[in-house]
């Protein structure tokens, strides 16, 4: 008997999967004492102090390594299951490290390569060497990072203050939670304590008193497309 055939679309998902190995973190420092336990002691300290690791002159480093132990088997487990258009989970910082980390070593390549390039020439780098070197340095240093994690945090593009008999009723934007302080300077001091007014400092480094109103930025509750709509 012949199966019938089924145009349903097979459903993708993304999931995130975890294996977990039973490690050794093994550390070996230079420790100068004049006895064995007193070397412990000290090192135990730096420990505490969370300075064991810093690879100093006086307390180097000599070795930092992760052992695999046992004969465990491998154990693979679903942590987060996401719809096929949901965006992977931000990677753990332990992921960026060796993202910069690599970053690093290949910033020094380059930049070995550039001159050695420009070397060749008769001591003329290509510009565009040496820019391949500057993208990596950028990733290795977290500009690049912190860059791309910029322009995927909410921005506030659009602001505006609304009035009526000019007095400002609201301050509205797109993003509120990503607006800037906005406050309203008003020169027109009459009727006003002197506790409640500021010195404000002009351009020409002279002082006028003025009330400073700063202003809660609400949810726009109009359309800011046709506020913003270009003038024909």
């Amino acid at each position: 008997m012949v199966s019938p055939v089924t145009n349903q679309k097979e459903i993708m998902m993304k999931y995130v999967v975890q294996y977990t190995l039973p490690y050794e973190h093994r550390v070996m420092v230079g420790i100068e004492a004049n006895s064995p336990d007193a070397a412990v002691t000290k090192a135990e300290s730096l420990f505490d102090e969370g300075d064991i690791w810093q690879d100093t002159a006086t307390v180097p480093l000599l070795l930092d390594d992760f052992d695999e132990t046992g004969d465990s088997p491998l154990h693979f487990t679903v942590e987060q299951a996401l719809a096929d258009e949901e965006p992977w989970p931000e990677p753990d910082a332990s992921v960026m490290m060796i993202r910069r980390r690599d970053a690093a070593l290949r910033a020094s390549q380059l930049l070995v390569e550039a001159y050695r390039r420009g070397e060749a020439r008769g001591g003329s780098i290509d510009w565009a060497d040496l820019n391949e070197a500057y993208q990596a340095a950028l990733q290795a240093s977290g500009s690049a990072v912190d860059q791309a994690h910029a322009s995927s945090v909410k921005q506030c593009t659009r602001l505006a203050v609304v009035l009526e008999g000019g007095i400002v009723q609201a301050v509205i934007a797109d993003q509120p939670d990503a607006a800037p302080d906005v406050a309203v300077v008003d020169y027109d001091t009459d009727g006003y304590e002197p506790d409640e007014l500021r010195h404000i400092t002009q351009s020409d480094g002279s002082q006028s008193i003025a009330l400073v109103v700063e202003h809660y930025v609400e949810p726009a509750g109009i359309n800011l497309d046709e506020v913003f709509q270009e003038s024909e």
